[in-house]
């Protein structure tokens, strides 16, 4: 598993894909079934979201980076010649 669950996180996500089931499906799928495809997901899917969030916060770094090279750049003082 990628992430550790806090055990509330965990049996919440585990409730939504027996939600999820029964609601699109109309089929009840048991707490250890759901289990093994929240884990299942984690692993096999969960890194390119992971990887999609890495690429996110480097944008917004560099957005911020950039602004702050702004602002630093504004308080210069002008230099005698």
């Amino acid at each position: 598993m990628l992430i550790n669950w806090k055990a509330e996180d965990k049996k919440w996500a585990i409730s939504q894909i027996q939600y999820y089931f029964l609601s699109e499906r109309d089929e009840e799928i048991g707490e250890l079934a759901a289990e093994n495809l929240l884990e299942f997901f984690s692993e096999k899917i969960g890194t390119y979201y992971y990887n999609a969030g890495v690429k996110d916060a480097s944008k917004q770094a560099e957005a911020h980076a950039a602004r702050l090279d702004e602002d630093l750049y504004a308080l210069m003082r002008p230099t005698k010649k």
